[in-house]
């Protein structure tokens, strides 16, 4: 492209700038803060319709809203685990990776990270806040049920299918030691109402998001997945069009084998696991439910097993082969293809619910 363009390296200590004439010549590396100070220093180095590149870290967002407040909108956020070459170079330094980084943007052969709009990353920030909240009660209840198993109490408590029932939890807040033993049971489950209260008032605001969702409409057409964890796939899967086939969106999500390829020989290895970890965590519990639900791919996930005799292998390849079904799904705007449409009427009438 006849343009110049400007590459970023986001380091720790400093943010190092290398700007490229079109024919490759290299016009200036300069050091800049991240602060008021240096991005109006920037902004009177850099013209404002030169191509930007930097590497996707922590500040990305920051970076990115800082610099088209400035006036810039031709900006591209590099993918890091595809920049990975930078990192093995023999000259590994901060000024070399951004005249690296601005050299691959010069001929526009970096790789590209996605980023998500204003509106997108708060509905994320939601949706992981509520796993990390989820977290946080299983292992509350977990200590619950180790305290009271060891000051043996646990099966004194009412017999009942949830072991944090109404009924159990009344028993459990009747309980008295008599010593300080009952300030310990008492902020444990403090803790966990206070994380319950957590909860709800997130499920609320997912809720109000996924109304107007129309992927989460499809998504909550297969037996097995709510509203939650068709929001939770919906975020990280984006736009369909992102994606030019299913094997890339299972690419996406790192659940493809990790390859290790040399000359004559090619080694697939266990997944690469290079897709968010709560992605794969989020698919991972969607095959899980639907598996309990839907016969052809419990079926399939039953032969795999057999044929390979492993269980995590099978797990692996059903993830594969759901998320290739949700893929046309979206790409074809159609529900599922199993869909019972009793509990897709519930499960749309209980999100339509104030």
């Amino acid at each position: 492209m006849n343009s110049s363009v400007v590459g970023i390296d986001l380091g720790e200590k400093e943010r190092i700038v290398t700007y490229l004439l079109p024919d490759g010549t290299e016009k200036d590396q300069f050091t800049f803060t991240m602060n008021a100070d240096g991005y109006k220093a920037f902004s009177e180095k850099i013209p404002k319709d030169v191509r930007i590149a930097f590497e996707a870290s922590g500040s990305t967002y920051s970076v990115d809203r800082n610099l088209r407040s400035l006036g810039y909108s031709d900006i591209t956020v590099a993918h890091p685990k595809e920049l990975s070459w930078i990192i093995k170079s023999k000259k590994k330094n901060d000024h070399v990776d951004s005249n690296k980084l601005a050299r691959l943007h010069l001929v526009d052969m970096k790789p590209e990270s996605h980023l998500l709009d204003e509106d997108d990353r708060i509905s994320r920030d939601l949706l992981i806040q509520k796993v990390k909240i989820g977290r946080s009660i299983a292992t509350t209840k977990n200590s619950i049920i180790g305290y009271l198993k060891r000051e043996g109490l646990f099966d004194s408590l009412p017999m009942t299918n949830d072991n944090f029932s109404k009924k159990r939890r009344e028993a459990m807040n009747a309980i008295r030691f008599g010593n300080q033993k009952d300030l310990v049971l008492r902020t444990m489950l403090e803790r966990l109402s206070f994380y319950e209260q957590q909860a709800f008032t997130l499920d609320q605001e997912i809720r109000k998001n996924a109304k107007v969702s129309e992927d989460v409409k499809l998504l909550i057409s297969i037996p097995g997945i709510d509203f939650y964890l068709a929001s939770l796939l919906s975020s990280y899967i984006g736009d369909i069009k992102r994606f030019q086939s299913s094997d890339k969106l299972a690419s996406f999500f790192g659940i493809v084998p990790a390859n290790r390829d040399s000359s004559s020989i090619v080694r697939r290895g266990h997944m690469s696991k290079e897709g968010a970890q709560t992605a794969r965590w989020a698919l991972s519990l969607a095959v899980d439910t639907v598996i309990l639900r839907n016969k052809p791919l419990k079926e399939y996930y039953t032969s795999v097993k057999k044929r390979k005799g492993s269980g995590s292998f099978a797990h692996v390849s059903t993830m594969m082969k759901l998320l290739r079904m949700i893929f046309v799904m979206l790409k074809d705007r159609k529900k599922w293809k199993y869909e019972i449409t009793s509990l897709t009427e519930d499960k749309t009438s209980r999100l339509e619910e104030d």
